[in-house]
């Protein structure tokens, strides 16, 4: 298994992690789920992710990694999935590995339709948990290009029985936040993350300090912070 976020990260996150813990115990018994994390920037989205990816097999996990540009290049945010598949792609039939490949850039011809490019991805995801559970991380969708993010909103929507995990994470809050991203993904469970309640925060932020703080101290990085914990440790870090 890769790396976990340390547990005072995830302080506060019993719930999400016994959530995502499902998630993967019925991957691992051959279903497939897929799974929307909400919050505002900085809740703590994306160590939930870390620890995810964590708990999935080791080489299992596929993560795709978002720049605010990113949203510019059509299918970028796909290949960041596809690519580190691509040696399960002769299997598939051959118009959905040439619409794949066309998409990819690795062949030239006519734009595919989104449709077949659609269900070659899930045919992909499919070859590559035949032997063993997959486990696709998709950070940050409000940054990410909005074809990338309807194919794979289509493929979320058509898993079955592949034994693969598609989990998305959207930022409510974020700078630029694209709201069609965010619509293509309405209808699929949902997990949302919410502020921490202010005794989780003071664990945490007890964490964080090197050693005592004035307790009235503590209580005003508390109270600045609104239970955010990004913003709770920015704070912390001032002192």
């Amino acid at each position: 298994m890769t790396s976990h976020p340390s547990s005072s990260s995830l302080r506060g996150r019993a719930r999400e992690q016994k959530m995502l813990d499902r998630l993967l115990l019925d991957v691992r018994d051959g279903h497939s789920r897929a799974l929307v994390l909400h919050g505002e920037s900085g809740v703590g989205k994306t160590a939930l992710l870390t620890y995810l990816a964590g708990r999935a097999p080791a080489g299992r996990v596929v993560r795709t990694v978002a720049v605010e540009t990113g949203s510019e290049i059509a299918y970028s945010a796909l290949q960041q999935v596809c690519a580190p598949l691509l040696s399960h792609l002769n299997p598939l039939p051959a118009a959905q590995r040439s619409a794949l490949s066309t998409a990819l850039g690795l062949s030239g011809g006519e734009s595919p339709g989104h449709l077949l490019i659609g269900l070659a991805v899930l045919g992909l995801l499919a070859q590559a948990a035949a032997a063993e559970p997959l486990v696709c991380i998709v950070d940050d969708v409000q940054w990410l290009d909005s074809v990338s993010v309807a194919i794979l909103a289509f493929v979320a929507r058509r898993l079955d029985a592949e034994s693969v995990a598609l989990v998305f994470a959207v930022s409510t809050s974020a700078p630029g936040l694209a709201p069609a991203n965010v619509r293509l993904l309405v209808g699929l469970p949902e997990l949302r993350v919410e502020r921490l309640g202010d005794q989780d925060a003071r664990a945490l932020l007890d964490a964080a300090l090197p050693g005592p703080v004035d307790p009235s101290l503590r209580d005003l990085i508390v109270a600045e912070s609104r239970g955010n914990p990004l913003a709770l440790l920015e704070l912390a870090r001032e002192i």
